[in-house]
């Protein structure tokens, strides 16, 4: 008997279907699947199986001594797991063929590795690979039709990803908090990780750029008049001092303006290419303010539910060998733009520079089904965005009309779409809005309505929001498409950073500073990089994964002998900021009964939060809080006196007799 692993759940539905006429089956609670006259059972896992874990208490670090084990073991959010390892093993010892059905990618491939050799215990080796994009009948029925022997150089990159994660981050985690216990004598759990702390060390880059940002005033000039019921601002051609703007403003008024010249340029622009994970995650920051988690989230159930095809792909290439007539005529069903590509006959997508060897860029599958809230946005998104491919470039005329009053140079711009092209398909994603001017000529003489002078101010560099920093880290070449939005999570979590526009907290920037000035390598994008080209190198099968590994235990030995050196100042730098930052972050604002602080609180006693005053015991006002989800201080007050507090997107006063709740 054949038994094909799958790596969720839904996914061993869909291959079952796909494949037969199945019977399901259950042993515990979990279900796997039968198909007798072809001799298959098709049964999954649950994401990871198997985490690294150390092989013996941690006494010191460096520490490398590390083993594979069953999460279960050590997660107590994680006890459901055991019931699929256990089928698992149930299941293969009547089975003398294994198929790895996981995602294919470097995860799927230690998920399905991991669970082979461990649960199943079979030899990898032995074992056969299924390749496919989509969850669609046909693709599924093909990729088990033309099944390939294991990739074991993607396995290897795969498994070495894990070994340099877990020794460089239980590491550098276990430093950080033995130098704030020597310090202050309270162990506290601080992280840092090989991709992390160079992502946090780029964010303080940009915090301090802001902070030592010092504005200039300037001032700027317009000029207003009306023509065809059409309001014209004008801007003189350069930033101004005070007094430079007040002399042209009165050598100019009372006085008509000339138009000197017009000119009129037309720019081609090509359709948007096929999205890879980042430009989705980007696409949906812009669009509905989904963090890149959430997105991945979203795409990856849009993707076991067949309609999409796999979101974590760094290709932004869509290859010919796709039914592209086949999808557009099933989404003309309820997108009746497909029947204009359709009618032009032709299906030759636009295509970007970067290519994934394991999957294509992101695409709708041509398959419907009923789907609402944010799953029907991201998808909405996702399907204009592959109309627009075939589509024409749009065209846009910019024009720019020089006025002049009296010798001064005014300028008005205006846009305009000369032909709507892809724009017609995608437009409304994209915020691409005309500014029509009315219609002028040269020498036209202009009756000038008003001259205004405003002042102004230079801007400091943009803050990091979530969207821009994927693209940072990806351009940075740290971290992959899969991992990137999770360590932008793991920031957050632990109190690094705040904010949809990125704040770094004063714990954050003290870590980064110390381990800057202390042991630069820790804050290292150089060497975060340096390390990813060699799993790129294992990958390709230029590199052994054992090299690698040996070469990052050698760097972090000698790391770790500069860093004990000086364990004692370390922590006592790092001690003062978590202090004013975990006081910054629990406490939300004043007590409208005594004017002390509230705070959130977490009982010893029962581990529940809620928010008390930091005036207690005189002052007894408290006030119960949820007890799942993050909680941010929105820094509102509600009319009745308290503060509001948000949990994802839901925002909530904590007082409970709030008149606004009644």
């Amino acid at each position: 008997m054949m038994l094909i692993l799958t790596e969720k759940p839904n996914v061993a539905n869909k291959i079952a279907n796909s494949l037969g006429k199945p019977v399901q089956k259950k042993n515990r609670k979990v279900s796997y699947y039968v198909i007798k006259d072809k001799d298959i059972v098709i049964a999954s896992a649950v994401g990871h199986i198997y985490s690294l874990r150390q092989a013996r208490p941690i006494d010191d670090y460096p520490f490398f001594d590390y083993t594979w084990v069953p999460v279960y073991k050590y997660n107590e959010n994680s006890k459901y797991v055991k019931d699929y390892e256990t089928t698992l093993k149930k299941l293969a010892k009547d089975c003398n063929e294994f198929v790895n059905a996981c995602d294919y990618d470097t995860e799927g491939s230690v998920i399905g590795y991991n669970a082979l050799r461990f649960a199943c215990r079979t030899d990898p080796k032995k074992t056969k690979r299924m390749k496919f994009s989509t969850l669609t009948k046909n693709e599924l029925q093909e990729a088990f039709a033309n099944l390939h022997p294991p990739n074991f150089p993607m396995i290897e990159s795969g498994l070495t990803r894990h070994e340099l994660d877990w020794i460089w981050g239980i590491n550098t985690s276990k430093a950080l908090s033995s130098s704030m216990e020597r310090a202050i004598g309270r162990f506290i759990m601080l992280s840092a990780g090989r991709v992390q702390t160079p992502t946090l060390y780029f964010l303080v880059q940009r915090e301090k750029e802001i902070r030592a940002f010092k504005p200039e005033i300037y001032y700027e000039l317009f000029i207003l008049f009306e023509k065809e019921g059409i309001e014209v601002k004008a801007a003189y051609a350069r930033r101004l001092k005070k007094e430079e703007a007040e002399k042209i403003k009165k050598d100019c008024e009372g006085k008509d303006g000339v138009v000197n010249s017009i000119k009129k340029t037309k720019k081609s622009i090509k359709p948007p290419v096929p999205m890879d994970l980042g430009i989705l995650q980007a696409e949906c920051y812009k669009n509905f303010g989904f963090s890149p988690k959430n997105t991945q989230r979203i795409a990856q159930a849009l993707y076991e539910s067949g309609l999409i095809s796999y979101p974590r792909t760094s290709s932004q290439k869509l290859p010919e060998t796709i039914d592209f007539k086949g999808i557009l005529k099933n989404l003309r069903k309820e997108y009746s733009i497909a029947e204009e590509i359709l009618q032009k006959g032709k299906f030759i997508p636009v295509q970007g520079k970067k290519e994934d060897p394991a999957h294509p860029a992101i695409y709708p599958t041509g398959e419907l089904k009923k789907i609402y809230g944010n799953e029907k946005k991201v998808y909405d998104l996702i399907v204009h965005r592959f109309i627009s491919h075939f589509s024409e470039n749009a065209v846009k005329e910019s024009i720019r009309a020089d006025i002049k009053v009296d010798k001064y140079i005014f300028v008005a711009r205006g846009i305009r779409t000369v032909k709507e092209g892809w724009l017609r398909y995608y437009g409304k994603y994209t915020k691409s809005e005309d500014k029509i001017l009315p219609d002028l000529s040269e020498n036209e003489v202009i009756k000038i309505d008003k001259i205004v002078v405003e002042e102004k101010e230079t801007k400091p560099p943009p803050r990091y929001n979530p969207a821009s920093v994927i693209k940072e880290m990806e351009k940075l070449g740290i971290g992959t498409k899969a991992t990137r939005a999770t360590i932008l999570d793991i920031l957050y979590n632990r109190n690094y950073i705040k904010g949809m526009q990125i704040e770094v907290t004063e714990l954050g920037e003290k870590i980064v500073d110390t381990l800057e000035k202390y042991c630069k390598d820790i804050v290292s994008v150089r060497l975060t990089r340096h390390f990813e080209k060699e799993m790129e190198s294992v990958y390709e099968g230029k590199a052994k994964r054992e090299e690698v590994i040996e070469e990052a235990k050698t760097k972090l030995i000698k790391i770790f002998k500069d860093f004990r050196k000086k364990e004692e100042k370390i922590g006592k730098e790092i001690a003062e900021a978590f202090k004013i930052t975990e006081k910054n972050n629990n406490t939300i604002g004043k007590c409208p009964e005594c004017g002390g602080e509230l705070r959130i609180i977490t009982s010893k006693k029962t581990g529940k939060r809620f928010v008390g005053c930091s005036n207690y015991p005189k002052c007894k006002n408290s006030f119960p809080l949820p007890q799942k989800g993050k909680i941010a201080n929105t820094k509102k007050i509600c009319e009745c006196g308290y503060p509001i507090l948000r949990i994802g997107r839901w925002q909530f006063c904590i007082n409970p007799k709030c008149p606004k709740k009644s």
